[in-house]
């Protein structure tokens, strides 16, 4: 199992913010993407939204570039998200009604092969979301 921090930043006409959701545990960042497209109800009584039900269910496809920005191939929403380790990080991210403000998230491998006594030390401290 891994520890991986869940991150955001909320765009706004008026401003901007990043921090941390909190953390989870997880055998691979596909179970991530799949945690936070549940929506979940984290430890500070916050909804995770998002759309990445949405975004999958249009099927649309994304061109991935080189270094030259010769496409070399497409990808899913699901198979990118994962890849960029979420929204957060896709640097061709959308953002276009931002009057109330858009929210992404994305996440970082904090720790990997945590041990059964490190995820009881987290639980009990109320740090893990899951």
């Amino acid at each position: 199992m891994n520890l991986y921090k869940i991150e955001f930043m909320h765009y706004a006409p008026r401003d901007r913010e990043y921090g941390i959701k909190g953390y989870i545990i997880a055998e691979s960042d596909e179970e991530v993407y799949e945690w936070i497209k549940s929506q979940p109800l984290i430890s500070d009584g916050v909804i995770l939204y998002n759309c990445y039900s949405d975004y999958e269910e249009d099927n649309k496809e994304y061109d991935i570039f080189d270094d030259n920005y010769k496409v070399i191939g497409q990808e899913s929403f699901k198979e990118r998200m994962i890849r960029l380790h979420g929204e957060m990080y896709d640097e061709e991210s959308e953002v276009c009604d931002a009057y109330y403000g858009v929210t992404h998230y994305g996440w970082t491998l904090a720790k990997e092969d945590i041990s059964s006594e490190q995820i009881d030390i987290l639980r009990h401290c109320g740090v893990l979301s899951n």
